[in-house]
């Protein structure tokens, strides 16, 4: 398991979830949601903990991420343009 905070031989950061196959990169916070980031942050504090306890809490907190509705797309009023609230809200807007 690699720490969240450190980087391999130039590569992106990555944290191994404990007992599953996935890893996560560490992310640049503005190329994700913010359900993309509570993910993140979940399951980093899940790589590095060390008490039981705590670990079920962690895993009981993705258990309940995962039943998180899907965020809805909007529609940008000028553009037409599609996306995640956060990134159309943050979008480059182009007349069309």
């Amino acid at each position: 398991m690699v720490s969240p905070h450190e980087g391999v031989r130039g590569k992106p950061p990555v944290v191994q979830m404990q007992g599953t196959d996935e890893s996560i990169p560490t992310p640049n916070a503005d190329d994700l949601t913010k359900k993309e980031r509570l993910r993140w942050h979940l399951t980093s504090a899940l790589a590095s903990a060390e008490s039981p306890e705590t670990k079920a809490h962690l895993r009981g907190a993705l258990v309940e991420y995962r039943k998180l509705p899907p965020t809805p797309l909007v529609e940008c009023p000028i553009c037409g343009k599609v996306g995640l609230p956060e990134r159309i809200q943050a979008h480059e807007c182009r007349q069309s």
